[in-house]
């Protein structure tokens, strides 16, 4: 006859109780999908502070950085053609010479010929864009925006712009003088070094780090100039394409202030998206006033026009399709720098972002790639 086990108790006689499982101490009390989540929002963070404080930084160093920064745009226009000089036997120094000659002979021709005008202009055209936003009241009207709100808005925007006019009258005279024939000294020189001895500043920074780093940096640089020069060399000829077609059609429809809105057509070319916008209702906006409501729909259907071939024609073909940014991106990066650094962070941001993506497109690809290394290693 079989017996039931005896269950084992313990030499003082007393009843064996289970073990509770040990306190969980540290990572291990958190959940794994809170941990993550945590940790990848301060990595993020700190890759965001960061570049907070180097935009902080540089625009308290303003004066500083942005002859540099300057330069460097000005270097990816004119080393195309200081490399078709060296081509033809030209050495680097008269090439670089020649070069940045031409770009400081064409900055002051263009300001000896077009700017005075576009100045003595600017206060009429300001006359008529805020005519013209009053007349253009009666189509926002229907929305439940009155002429009143309009007009508090336009007294508003005034009084700001000549509040900033009369703060900056402060700065003026031979102290503001001074500091810009400075920068425009400093921009010059930085400009024929950096088209003369490029290479060679680029490669003493890579020897600065370890021997296994370099080629990698190598290769970002690479990258991060190609995506730099193909952005600012496209816009450049995107602005110009822009600035002819539009201002043929302001001239031909006979549109007054003509020069100071195809300056503001070309320069609004280099900041996407908002700057077509703003340029294109300046334009039409002086057209109605001046020339009546068949010609502001004549220069509205101008700007459309070109708009369209601007995105599906220029831009793919000059600036190409790697570089290509959605509008999202665009109007985040605008903001963001606007806010960090006023109109130069905005000018800024763009060409930044585009560095950024051609970077982060590098980094991608070479983590592809060991990964496909590894899997295809012998084991």
């Amino acid at each position: 006859m079989a017996t039931a086990p005896v269950q084992s108790r313990p030499s003082n006689g007393r009843a064996e109780r289970p073990v509770p499982p040990p306190l969980l101490k540290g990572d291990d009390a958190v959940p794994r999908g809170l941990a993550v989540a945590s940790a990848i929002t301060l990595r993020a963070a700190i890759v965001v502070g960061g570049i907070v404080l180097v935009a902080l930084g540089a625009a308290r160093m303003m004066l500083v950085v942005l002859p540099v920064i300057i330069a460097v745009l000005l270097t990816t226009l004119l080393l195309p053609g200081v490399r078709r000089l060296e081509a033809r036997g030209v050495r680097p120094a008269p090439a670089a010479g020649a070069m940045t000659l031409l770009a400081v002979l064409a900055f002051f021709g263009l300001w000896a010929a077009i700017i005075p005008g576009v100045l003595s202009q600017s206060e009429d055209l300001f006359t008529k864009l805020e005519e013209g936003a009053r007349q253009a009241v009666g189509v926002v009207e229907p929305l439940g925006v009155g002429r009143q709100d309009v007009d508090r808005a336009i007294d508003r925007g005034l009084e700001s712009v000549q509040g900033g006019a009369v703060a900056n009258e402060v700065l003026t005279g031979a102290a503001l003088l001074t500091q810009w024939a400075a920068a425009v000294i400093l921009i010059v020189v930085l400009t024929f070094f950096f088209l003369k001895d490029g290479d060679r500043l680029w490669s003493w920074v890579v020897e600065l780090f370890h021997e296994d780093r370099q080629p990698v940096l190598r290769e970002v640089g690479v990258r991060s100039w190609g995506a730099l020069s193909a952005y600012v060399q496209g816009v450049f000829l995107v602005a110009t394409i822009d600035a002819v077609l539009i201002g043929a059609a302001l001239l031909i429809v006979g549109v007054p202030v003509a020069m100071p809105l195809i300056v503001l057509t070309f320069v609004a070319a280099f900041f996407p998206v908002v700057g077509a916008f703003v340029a294109g209702t300046a334009a039409v906006l002086v057209a109605l006033v001046a020339n009546g409501l068949g010609a502001a729909l004549v220069i509205l259907a101008v700007i459309v026009a070109v708009q369209q071939l601007e995105g599906n024609v220029f831009y793919p073909i000059v600036v190409g399709r790697k570089l290509s940014l959605h509008p999202v991106g665009i109007l985040l990066a605008l903001t963001a720098g606007g806010v960090l650094a006023g109109v130069v962070g905005a000018f800024l941001a763009v060409p930044l972002v585009a560095v950024g993506g051609a970077v982060l497109g590098y980094m991608r690809e070479r983590r592809e790639g060991e990964q496909r290394s590894a899997v295809l290693a012998p084991p």
